[in-house]
């Protein structure tokens, strides 16, 4: 599988009916280097989404008349976060506790306060790329676990190969044989209630992290299980009273949380992974 890190990075879609303000945002995010589109309005911004897999990023400006932003988040959420890698970061200049905790409930990635500077955005765009970049990975190898599972035309992503033909009787019972040993191998590193559901998916996404040494926003493991906010924050809290997952405060960030695995938990994840590649790695020699 190609370095994900070396690939093309997604489009952002910045939505704002301030046309003045559209405009800055398309300046500032082309002096950082990002392709970036504009859309005056919400149902707009949802046919361009729909149209256009590149868009992997959605800058939205929660006051807008003719959809508000927490309507367009609620879209975004329900419509394509669980088919596809899509993070969406909210634009506000009435910056509230409870405004914040509706812009989470409503799978926000990221709040960010007007008047925008260029540090803040950067700032901002930086940790949601390397968030969709994670998304991305998990979307690609859940399609490399389902067989027949639709083509997202994801930019710039190694694809599978097709199978040639229908499966065999024979490619079946062999596939299903693989799945049973890849869950026997994960039996031997963790509980049976780690196995599979949300806790695995956010286990998965802090591996992902945690071999590139980095931290992952509380918001964005739980926007990795595409199951709703509560729901996922409830596993986190599970995996960090387990002793599995440890939960700082962000040094540059005081409202945000950070997510990363214990070191043994780490080690274990890497082993499982090195297990389960050897496998795979085996059965495609």
């Amino acid at each position: 599988m190609a370095d994900l890190g070396s690939q093309q990075q997604c489009h952002v879609l910045v939505v704002d009916d301030d046309h003045a303000c559209r405009e800055e945002y398309g300046e500032l995010l082309e002096s950082l280097g990002y392709r970036c589109q504009l859309a005056p309005d919400g149902p707009t911004a949802l046919r361009l989404i729909s149209d256009d897999p590149r868009i992997g990023i959605v800058l939205a400006d929660l006051q807008m008349a003719e959809m508000d932003g927490l309507t367009l988040l609620d879209e975004l959420s329900d419509r394509f976060m669980a088919i596809r890698p899509l993070l969406a970061i909210a634009v506000t200049h009435e910056r509230s506790l409870d405004l914040a905790l509706r812009a989470m409930r409503s799978n926000a990635f990221d709040l960010l306060d007007k008047p925008v500077s260029l540090q803040s955005l950067s700032a901002v765009l930086r940790r949601a790329s390397a968030g969709w970049s994670r998304l991305a990975a998990i979307f690609q190898l859940r399609a490399m676990a389902r067989p027949g599972m639709v083509d997202l035309a994801i930019p710039e992503l190694p694809q599978v190969p097709p199978a040639r033909g229908k499966p065999t009787l024979v490619d079946l019972q062999t596939y299903a044989s693989q799945m049973m040993k890849d869950r026997q191998i994960r039996s031997k590193f963790f509980e049976a209630q780690m196995l599979t559901g949300p806790a695995w998916d956010i286990l998965v996404d802090l591996a992902c992290a945690g071999l590139q040494g980095r931290s992952v926003p509380t918001s964005s493991a739980c926007a990795s299980t595409q199951v709703p906010f509560s729901t996922a924050l409830r596993h986190v809290t599970q995996l960090v009273e387990a002793g599995l997952v440890k939960r700082t405060i962000d040094p540059g960030d005081k409202r945000r949380t950070l997510l990363e695995l214990e070191p043994e938990t780490l080690e274990r994840m890497t082993k499982y992974l090195a297990s389960s590649w050897e496998m795979h790695s085996a059965r495609a020699g």
